[in-house]
């Protein structure tokens, strides 16, 4: 996956890489999406000590079969395991779940809403601010993951 650089106090570059995967409706190398990957600096060495992992907040732009529409949902990735949610701030038009130990965040819409890909992002930002609140704002990073493989039962 390559990477891109960014500050989390201006993250316009992500939000042009979530609007260019969900443009493209690339459906994966497996068909079962692709996701916008956002990844929070490492744990300082403090928290690295005690066993802080990091941070990762993993974006469905694309659903089976390169369908893009709402519910977009986050899944975020962090040594807090399905209760990384319970940290994220609550936000309007949002949902948190658990399920089966996994964190996620989801970001409703009405049936044609535009997409708010500004505010997806924000979303997922703040959640891994909330988990790692002594992340700094430079050396954020983004990729884009179209390995993504969803076993559905």
């Amino acid at each position: 996956m390559e990477w891109v650089t960014f500050d989390r106090r201006d993250p316009t570059v992500v939000v042009e890489l979530i609007r260019s995967v969900a443009v493209s409706g690339d459906p994966g190398e497996y068909g079962d999406g692709v996701e916008v990957v956002i990844e929070a600096p490492g744990p300082s060495f403090l928290r690295d000590i005690f066993g802080a992992e990091p941070a990762s907040a993993h974006i469905a732009v694309t659903k089976p079969g390169g369908e893009v529409g709402y519910p977009f949902h986050v899944r975020l990735v962090s040594d807090q395991g399905g209760d990384a949610g319970r940290q994220a701030p609550a936000r309007r038009g949002w949902a948190i779940s658990n399920s089966a130990g996994l964190a996620f965040l989801m970001q409703k819409g009405a049936p044609g809403a535009g997409y708010d890909w500004a505010d997806l992002l924000d979303g997922a930002i703040a959640a891994l601010t909330a988990l790692r609140t002594d992340a700094a704002d430079p050396g954020w990073r983004a990729g884009v993951d179209r390995a993504v493989f969803r076993a559905y039962w």
